[in-house]
C-alpha cells in the first residue's frame, strides 16, 4: 500500500517585512496563495528510510525537507520507515515553497497512510519545526501568514485567478535575501494590506491583480541583479502586473481573466524559455490531492 500526494506550490500576493525579531528572524506579514502547479510525492512503507527525486538540485538524503518531515513524524509517533519518491514540477530555490510543499505533503500523506490520527493543527505545528512555509502548505488555499510565516489564518477563497510564472535558470538563497535587508527596505504597508484583504473578501480580483506587493524585491535584486533585469525586460515588453514570488527569483503575473493571462503568456514566452501558465487553487483542492492505493 502506498499514498500519492500532490504538493502544490504557492505565490505571495502580498509580502511585507515589518521588523527583526530577537531570535534573529524577520517578522513578516504575508498573503499567500496556492497554485495548481505541483510536485507529486509517493510514499510507501520500507525497510529503511530513503528519498529519491528526479531533480539534480534536490538532495536525496536527510537534508531533503520531505525526509526531515518523515523523520520528525517518526520521532513523534510510531510511524514505520518509509520510501519517498518525488517528481519535481515546482522550480527549485524559486520562492514558490517547493521544498516546503513536499514536506507538507509527507506530513499529510503519512498521517493518512499510517492512520496517525494527527489533526491539521498538529501537522502545522510539526511543519513549523521544518520551515516557515510548511504550515501554510499543509493548509493551502488563501491565507494570511505572520510571525516568521508560521502563524496562519485562512481567508475566504480567492475566486480563480490565472497565473503566468517565469522560472529563472538560477536559484536564490532565502537566507541571503533576508541578510541583504536594509533599514530603508522596511516600510510597513498597513493600508495596502487592509485594502487587499477587503478586495479578497469581496472577490474583487481586478483590484488584487493591480495591487501585488513584495518587500523582498529590493534585497533580492541586490543579491541577484539578473532578477531585476528580467522584471524590467518583462515590463518594457508590455507584461502587466509582474511581481517576484517570495524571496525569488521566480517572477509571476496574476490575472483576473484567462484572456489577460494568455495574452501576457504569449508576450513573456518570446522573452524567456521557462514560462508556465497555471491558476490559483483552493484549500479544498489541496486537501483532495491525497490518494491511497493498494
Amino acid at each position: 500500500m502506498h499514498v500519492t500526494v500532490k504538493a502544490f506550490g504557492k505565490i505571495n500576493i502580498f509580502l511585507d517585512v515589518v521588523g527583526k525579531r530577537e531570535d534573529g528572524y524577520h517578522e513578516v506579514k504575508m498573503i499567500m496563495q496556492s497554485v495548481r502547479l505541483h510536485d507529486v510525492i509517493e510514499i510507501a512503507r520500507a525497510d529503511e528510510n530513503a528519498v529519491f527525486t528526479d531533480s539534480l538540485y534536490v538532495p536525496n538524503n536527510r537534508n531533503n525537507l520531505a525526509m526531515r518531515a518523515a523523520l520528525l513524524l517518526q520521532e513523534e509517533t510510531d510511524m514505520p520507515q518509509v520510501s519517498i519518491r518525488i517528481k519535481k514540477n515546482i522550480p527549485v530555490s524559486a520562492g514558490m515553497a517547493g521544498g516546503s510543499s513536499d514536506a507538507a505533503a509527507v506530513l499529510v500523506g503519512c498521517n493518512r497512510l499510517f492512520n496517525l490520527g494527527l489533526s491539521e493543527q498538529a501537522l502545522m505545528r510539526l511543519g513549523a519545526e521544518i520551515g516557515s512555509d510548511v504550515p501554510f502548505c499543509v493548509r493551502g488555499g488563501t491565507a494570511i501568514a505572520e510571525g516568521r510565516g508560521e502563524r496562519i489564518r485562512s481567508l475566504p477563497e480567492l475566486p480563480k485567478m490565472h497565473v503566468v510564472l517565469v522560472r529563472a535558470d538560477y536559484g536564490v538563497s532565502t537566507a541571503s535575501v533576508y541578510k541583504a535587508i536594509l533599514p530603508t527596505d522596511l516600510h510597513p504597508q498597513k493600508a495596502r494590506f487592509a485594502e487587499l484583504l477587503d478586495a479578497i473578501r469581496a472577490g474583487d480580483t481586478p483590484f488584487v491583480e493591480r495591487h501585488l506587493y513584495n518587500a523582498l524585491e529590493a534585497p533580492s535584486f541586490r543579491v541577484e541583479p539578473r532578477t531585476e533585469a528580467r522584471k524590467k525586460r518583462l515590463l518594457e515588453h508590455g507584461a502587466e502586473h509582474v511581481l517576484m514570488s517570495g524571496s525569488g527569483p521566480t517572477l509571476f503575473g496574476l490575472y483576473a481573466t484567462e484572456h489577460a493571462a494568455w495574452e501576457n503568456f504569449k508576450k513573456i514566452r518570446t522573452l524567456f524559455p521557462n514560462v508556465y501558465l497555471t491558476s490559483t487553487c483552493s484549500a479544498d483542492l489541496v486537501r483532495s490531492g491525497v490518494q491511497i492505493e493498494n
